[in-house]
């Protein structure tokens, strides 16, 4: 994949929003079974940051946005925001395009299987994908994404490595090297007709319940971004309180040693909250010290919103703190 972009839509967009896309698409990396190697130098990185948040296309009070409402909050613009689809929606153009008119650039999450029945759904296997049972699927999502011709990150398949999700190894009787397969194909009838898409690839960081992902790697010349996704659950039954360091350091490392040059976004990340206030403001420190200690991490979006926990950054006075100013000095170290 070349890594001239000079008439592309990707032209268009700031350095940090692109994440220094000079070393997109280098073709330095592992094949699936190969061994690791060091990481390549690399140059002076852009830094960047992003969120989900559950509405994206809507007005508020006195004139206020959802987007507009995530800046004041956060206190900088965000390079991407985050939307989610499963493989039988339909893309989500004002969605995509009220991103685009609030300066940043969509992170587009597309799931193979019917969301909300859980990870038994053998029709959504690897197997199933990788023999063309959901090429039609597939081939609308390219060509409706190359029709809309803007800039877009597209993450599939995300957390591989898990047990949640139909295409997770292990599940539906899926493998590693099935995993492999369904990737390629999919990027094949994707970037055949949509050259605005760049591909994230996003396992879950290595912690309990969750396995190596390094196997699941797919094919030089198909991914875009490394990318890797780690909550911390808290203190509550079935779960214990993870530093960001535990959460995260060895997944970054591995996914370093993995490929030597492309990017990594921290795809979805967020904090419960603790014991007291203060905790979770520490942790978000901690959190940013971890891709600072690391050459190679240029961004991350924060998953914005109150669901299984409040993982929100400004679920507390502290937290919110502790957020802002680190997120200065992270958008400011660059």
């Amino acid at each position: 994949m070349t890594s001239d972009l000079s008439g592309s839509p990707w032209a268009r967009l700031s350095r940090r929003s692109v994440l220094a896309a000079g070393l997109i698409g280098a073709s330095a990396a592992l094949g699936a079974c190969s061994g690791p190697v060091q990481p390549a130098k690399t140059p002076s990185r852009e830094r960047s940051w992003g969120a989900f948040i559950p509405v994206i296309a809507a007005r508020g009070g006195a004139g206020q946005t959802p987007v507009t409402r995530l800046s004041s909050l956060a206190g900088a613009q965000a390079d991407y925001l985050h939307v989610y689809a499963s493989l039988r929606d339909y893309l989500p153009v004002e969605t995509l395009d009220t991103i685009r008119q609030n300066g940043a650039t969509p992170m587009l999450t597309l799931e193979p299987w019917r969301p909300g029945i859980g990870p038994d759904q053998p029709e959504y296997s690897l197997a199933s994908i990788v023999e063309g049972r959901h090429d039609t699927d597939l081939a609308r999502w390219a060509d409706q994404l190359g029709s809309w011709g803007q800039a877009i990150l597209v993450r599939f398949a995300q957390e591989m490595n898990g047990t949640w999700y139909p295409w997770s190894i292990g599940v539906n009787q899926n493998t590693a090297g099935q995993y492999r397969a369904a990737w390629s194909h999919m990027h094949a009838i994707v970037h055949e007709k949509a050259r605005n898409v760049r591909f994230v690839w996003a396992p879950n960081a290595v912690t309990e319940g969750t396995s190596d992902f390094v196997g699941c790697y797919p094919e030089s010349g198909t991914v875009d971004y490394l990318g890797v996704d780690g909550y911390n659950w808290g203190s509550s039954p079935g779960h214990s309180w993870q530093s960001a360091e535990k959460l995260f350091a060895r997944s970054i490392s591995t996914l370093e040693r993995l490929d030597a040059r492309l990017p990594i976004l921290i795809t979805e990340v967020g904090c419960a909250d603790g014991d007291t206030p203060e905790r979770k403001a520490k942790w978000i420190e901690d959190f940013f010290a971890v891709m600072e200690s690391s050459q190679r991490v240029e961004g991350f979006l924060w998953f914005q919103t109150d669901k299984e926990r409040d993982w929100r950054f400004n679920s507390t006075v502290d937290s919110a703190e502790a957020f802002r100013g680190s997120l200065r000095g992270w958008l400011g170290g660059a």
